[in-house]
């Protein structure tokens, strides 16, 4: 779902910035995080990986980053 929630506010932002310069590459800031992510579910071993609570940390401190970036910019 977190990945979801990634590419969704990604698109999202994307779509209400269009027209400002540079709206794409920020944009990707935030979709690129949700695309491996949701990439890493499909691989077994990626996504055994993915059931550590390190990695849960990881994933969620990255997507909060992105989450913030996007709502600021």
């Amino acid at each position: 779902m977190w990945a979801y929630a990634l590419i969704a506010t990604g698109f999202i932002n994307w779509d209400y910035q269009r027209d400002t310069p540079g709206a794409a590459l920020r944009s990707l800031f935030i979709i690129i995080p949700g695309g491996i992510l949701l990439a890493s579910t499909f691989n077994s071993t990626l996504a055994a990986k993915l059931e550590s609570k390190t990695v849960k940390y990881f994933w969620g401190a990255i997507g909060l980053i992105a989450l913030i970036y996007a709502f600021i910019n």
